[in-house]
């Protein structure tokens, strides 16, 4: 297991990647968020493959968690779709002690995110990110957002996650397209650093 920490001061953060990482995600954030509930945010082709694990882990650390899904694309970051998450945290009685848990790729961690910033003026936030450029880049750094007809990631904030955990056999489903965009940005960092 490899932890990178994200040194923000109070805000600071753990990176947690690891080889079978979401089947032990539950024992991850109850020791780093300890939520008594969670919501988990996520797409329908996503949540088929990797929500399970997730729920069951969350489920065998005593966290009561649900999941909600999103449309898959950027068309999924709109107020109104962050309407209907916040509609879900309200009915599962979400409280300032609880989390909401992105599964899935940079659409989901921002629409997730922003969720998260706004709910009850903010509530812990999870990251556990499905495509390799989710896991690169748009799971760390606060950055969260939906779009407004005016223009891109108009409406957002700023709300760090608490944690992320990246399990690289996630990959292992990851269309080449979506493979090959991941490595760019991790090229485009790396020509930047250097």
């Amino acid at each position: 297991m490899a932890v990178v920490n994200v040194p923000l001061g109070e805000r600071a953060y753990p990176i947690v990647v690891e080889p079978g990482a979401l089947a032990r995600a539950g024992d991850l954030v109850a020791e780093q968020v300890g939520p008594p509930s969670a919501l988990v945010v996520s797409n329908a082709r996503i949540a088929r493959h990797y929500a399970p694990p997730l729920l069951a882990s969350l489920d065998a650390r005593g966290i009561r968690a649900s999941l909600t899904l999103i449309p898959p694309g950027d068309r999924a970051k709109s107020l109104r779709t962050a309407s209907r998450v916040i509609d879900q945290a309200v009915a599962q009685r979400l409280e300032r002690a609880s989390a909401i848990i992105a599964l899935g790729g940079g659409v989901v961690g921002d629409l997730a995110g922003f969720v998260a910033a706004i709910y009850l003026r903010g509530v812990s936030f999870v990251q556990v990110p499905t495509s390799l450029l989710a896991q690169v880049d748009a799971s760390v750094g606060g950055k969260t957002a939906v779009n407004h007809p005016a223009g891109k990631n108009l409406i957002g904030a700023f709300h760090q996650p608490r944690l992320v955990v990246i399990d690289p056999a996630v990959l292992d489903t990851l269309p080449a397209r979506e493979l090959r965009s991941g490595l760019a940005e991790m090229i485009k960092h790396g020509v930047v650093l250097d």
